[in-house]
């Protein structure tokens, strides 16, 4: 299970979960007169309010998602991170109603994730290339809007052949297609219905958008991608990082100790001893922590472990344009 993916499921089990907990505690008497209950309470009251904001936060702000396929190379990589901006668009209740409490309408060029027409329980996304009303036309890999052809810089063609409408290069439309008759590299002219946007992945030779399954209703639009927070890296990479911070973290700590004032006790030999066991337990973290990171890269490889750091440095807090 993708837990990024399934990121809303788990919050709102937890939430209902310590939603009925807290219930329960309260609705029993002999509970609450118990000393350690009532710590517990009082525990669980800090974590549900934190999870109430974290919820609310995420329906109406910021929203994370992954990228699970290449369908946007080269703007958004599979295993990229990234925060949508919930609000720039406004809401749709459930989909299903006009939106409300618009910042701006999507613009042409905006990276924008919403919800499958054909699926409702899977997120894509897409690049907006066509508004209500456009008449979109694609030839030889080419993308015409209105009649004038488009300077796309982040359209990316992986494959040189032009397929012809027969699709005899083996990526034939499916037969519901707005254009039946097109092919991954001709299509249209279409008209984009009015209150519906175009979508097209930026790898125009390997994504599945609107010339197949047509325009986006925009009461499915979730929201504008804003920004890469992260690039996944492995579990063991990922690991021997988060090892090394720890042992960064402890070092800095360690020095931070022992350039802080002594002790005011009068007791020398007192702090004498507190500092020798502090320098010998941070020292122990540090070893412990650079050992595992050093056994972990040596199992995976020195250049794997620098080609995923490379790539985790280049596109972490990445702005998507």
């Amino acid at each position: 299970m993708n837990l990024i993916e399934n990121l809303n499921t788990i919050l709102w089990a937890l939430f209902g979960a310590l939603t009925v907990v807290e219930a329960l505690l309260r609705v029993v008497p002999g509970l609450r007169m118990n000393p350690i209950v009532k710590g517990l309470m009082e525990t669980l009251d800090s974590f549900w309010i934190a999870m109430a904001v974290a919820l609310s936060l995420k329906a109406v702000w910021v929203q994370p998602f992954t990228i699970p396929s290449g369908s946007m190379e080269d703007t958004l990589e599979v295993g990229d991170y990234i925060l949508v901006k919930k609000y720039e668009y406004g809401y749709s209740f459930l989909n299903k109603t006009s939106r409300f409490l618009e910042f701006h309408k999507p613009q042409r060029g905006d990276v924008m994730v919403f919800v499958f027409p054909e699926d409702h329980s899977k997120d894509f996304i897409k690049r907006c290339v066509g508004m209500p009303g456009d008449i979109i036309e694609y030839k030889n890999k080419n993308l015409y809007v209105n009649g004038v052809e488009q300077k796309e810089p982040y359209a990316a063609h992986k494959y040189p052949d032009i397929e012809p409408r027969d699709g005899s290069l083996g990526t034939q439309f499916l037969a519901d297609a707005p254009d039946p008759g097109g092919s991954r590299d001709n299509f249209g002219p279409v008209a984009v219905p009015p209150g519906h946007y175009f979508m097209m992945g930026d790898n125009r030779d390997n994504s599945m958008d609107s010339r197949y399954w047509g325009a986006v209703d925009e009461r499915l639009i979730k929201g504008q991608a804003w920004f890469i927070y992260w690039h996944s890296v492995g579990f063991a990479d990922f690991a021997a990082l988060a090892a090394l911070a720890v042992a960064a973290f402890t070092l800095a700590a360690l020095v931070w100790a022992l350039a802080a004032k002594r002790s005011t006790s009068p007791a020398e030999a007192v702090d004498s001893r507190a500092k020798a066991d502090l320098l010998k337990n941070h020292l122990w973290t540090i070893a412990v922590c650079c050992a595992l990171a050093a056994g972990i890269i040596g199992v995976t490889g020195v250049q794997n472990f620098k080609d995923n750091c490379q790539a985790l440095q280049q596109r972490m807090f990445r702005v998507i344009r």
